[in-house]
């Protein structure tokens, strides 16, 4: 992934890696497993769901609770890089104390592009009223990771979509976004937090993540 603004292309692929998988069952972490196994990771799925763990054909796949010290050190240890695909907070604190003590430093987490100061304001605002506390949650969780000594990268996504993958998505580094579209298919997301992941660029640094631009 390239560029501060404009639409950007996957990036061509870094070395393989180890690479943990935190709520790998849900619909965007199973996007990132299968994406993950594809570009040759190896890839460990840690999930809530022992039935769901199983279905990861090619992965290693742990059952546990993320916000479980025990549980998520053997999950971490010996990885390269984490995934959440589940940003909160508790998540978020077991992460870095984990990580910190494993020697684990790449972790890219999932956040929401309605966490910061946004446009269109309209959408912001009722997606505020909704679901106040759990933005706020979220706010929390970057906190951590920005204060730790971790290599983490924060990749906000606008809203998510069920739908087929454009193979391509927008990205900025402003509070205050423009450009790209609001809604985001999983797919994609999912293909912007392994590029994240794969490029150092991106270590200690946030982003917000829509898809492409509709004249495109």
């Amino acid at each position: 992934m390239e560029g501060d603004v404009d639409e950007i292309i996957r990036a061509p692929r870094g070395r393989t890696m180890k690479v943990l998988v935190i709520g790998a069952a849900g619909r965007t972490g199973t996007h990132v497993v299968e994406q993950g196994l594809a570009r040759k990771h190896e890839i460990t799925a840690f999930s809530r769901r022992p039935t769901a763990a199983k279905s990861f054909a090619g992965a290693r796949a742990l059952t546990g609770d993320a916000t479980d010290v025990a549980a998520l050190r053997q999950a971490v240890r010996g990885q390269e890089a984490v995934i959440s695909a589940v940003g909160c907070s508790a998540i978020a604190a077991a992460l870095v104390e984990v990580m910190s003590e494993e020697g684990v430093r790449r972790l890219v987490m999932t956040s929401s592009r309605s966490v910061v100061a946004t446009r269109p304001r309209l959408m912001v605002g009722l997606a505020w009223m909704r679901f106040r506390c759990e933005y706020a949650d979220l706010a929390r969780a970057e906190g951590m990771l920005e204060t730790s000594a971790l290599d983490w990268s924060i990749v906000r996504g606008t809203m998510l979509v069920d739908k087929p993958a454009a193979g391509r998505v927008h990205i900025d580094f402003e509070a205050n976004a423009s450009g790209g579209d609001w809604r985001l298919t999983r797919a994609d997301y999912a293909m912007a937090l392994l590029d994240v992941a794969e490029d150092p660029r991106y270590v200690r640094r946030s982003l917000g993540v829509g898809g492409p631009r509709k004249n495109t």
